[in-house]
């Protein structure tokens, strides 16, 4: 059995190859039976920035070829072609390294962000209740989480609290300087919106709207935040009157139309409008950043920004590197021995076997023996069973393939093998 990826990223695909595979909260389940019937099944992480399905494939060019397929089936292509060009794989423990690296946030447009826990986690929650993930798949996740929290705890990457929303958050206040007194319209409650509204009153917004598709999840953030609440047909309106939109809905298509844009600032005299599109797909059309007094930033530039900082990436990755790699060896060990389990008990039942008769011959010509001497004859012929069983468990627990043949034959086990089977 062998792991398999196929995936895209905003750092490699043009955003309206990525948003065309992005697969929506709310029709994860459907994709996840589409998956199982078209590749066998899988797990599908797909986030801000990347779309990537993981699975496992006796056959590996024959597993990689169908999850590639089935990406390029997607129904929300929406007249895209070429998908498959951008499509990247890997097999075997460069997908385990990937993952790791992924669940760590080494990968993310903001550094070491605690957002693809959550993001990795729902996953593989989603495709447990789907039953599409394998079992060895489902401990290959859980030991990247677990090496992901030991990250941020042994790391400076437990340190960095940015995400997405607050690097968006970063670039408007570069651009616009203070953004209190600036009246800021958001719309989106959902995660994002509620780490964007955060990010926003650390930055010193004291003004800001809100507006989602659910007035009741828009009530609750309002509430909390103690702004106002607009409906969601309101918007264009309301964007006569705005400073700043940030929108980050979980739309399949776009929610706010460039001719929206063009209406409310025909009505604004000349103010410039600043929109940080957080959305993927995006929820503002592309057509808005042809627009005369609009400044657009989106994902793509978001990305762009995070790539500069190269160095702080590096030495971020280099910190976090060795312990990626001993979480994949521990991984690796943990899941080998699970593999072998079967073959070391009985290899294991063999030799106590076989120390049991010796024992009890040699104690039955000892006509004198005290209780003490027979049980000093028990310790030491188990130490010595132990001592013998040391280097064929390791050669079992190795990563050499040929392992469990080559022990079994040595020591005569494929016949009790193939018995224990039978019962």
């Amino acid at each position: 059995m062998n792991f398999i990826l196929a995936g895209l990223n905003i750092d490699r695909v043009p955003v309206e190859v990525l948003e065309c595979v992005t697969v929506p909260t709310h029709s994860l389940k459907e994709h996840l039976e589409r998956l199982a019937t078209h590749a066998g099944g899988g797990v599908i992480l797909s986030t801000c920035n990347r779309t990537e399905i993981y699975s496992v494939a006796e056959d590996v060019e024959v597993g990689v070829r169908h999850l590639k397929e089935y990406i390029d089936a997607v129904p929300e292509h929406d007249g895209v072609t070429g998908i498959g060009d951008y499509v990247y794989t890997m097999t075997g423990d460069a997908v385990a390294e990937h993952l790791f690296g992924v669940t760590a946030g080494l990968q993310s447009i903001a550094l070491g962000e605690s957002q693809i826990l959550g993001q990795v986690t729902r996953a593989l929650q989603a495709a447990g209740e789907a039953g599409t993930v394998d079992p060895v798949l489902s401990r290959l996740f859980h030991a990247a989480l677990r090496t992901s929290r030991r990250i941020r705890k042994e790391t400076d990457l437990g340190r960095n609290r940015i995400s997405v929303s607050s690097l968006g958050v970063q670039e408007l206040q570069s651009t616009l300087g203070d953004l209190k007194g600036l009246r800021v319209l958001l719309v989106g409650a959902g995660e994002m919106g509620k780490l964007t509204a955060r990010a926003l009153r650390r930055y010193g917004a004291d003004d800001i709207v809100v507006s989602s598709r659910s007035m009741n999840h828009g009530r609750i953030l309002a509430d909390e935040l103690g702004s106002p609440q607009v409906p969601f047909e309101d918007i264009a309106k309301t964007l006569v009157e705005t400073d700043v939109l940030i929108t980050c809905t979980a739309a399949i298509n776009s929610v706010i139309s460039a001719d929206t844009i063009s209406t409310a600032i025909a009505g604004r005299l000349d103010r410039l409008l600043s929109v940080l599109d957080l959305g993927m797909p995006r929820d503002v059309e592309p057509a808005t950043a042809g627009l005369v007094g609009v400044n657009l930033v989106s994902l793509t530039e978001l990305q762009a920004k995070s790539a500069e900082s190269w160095e702080l990436r590096a030495e971020a990755a280099a910190e976090a590197q060795g312990l990626i790699e001993d979480g994949v060896r521990r991984f690796k060990e943990r899941l080998t021995g699970i593999d072998h389990e079967p073959v070391i008990r009985t290899l294991g039942a063999r030799m106590e076997q076989m120390r049991r008769e010796e024992v009890e011959q040699t104690l039955s010509r000892l006509d004198d023996l005290t209780d003490e001497q027979a049980i000093s004859v028990e310790k030491m012929t188990r130490s010595l069973v132990r001592r013998i069983l040391a280097d064929p468990i390791s050669f079992l627990r190795s990563e050499e393939e040929s392992a469990t043949e080559a022990v079994q034959k040595v020591f005569a086990l494929l016949d009790e093998e193939d018995s224990d089977e039978a019962e």
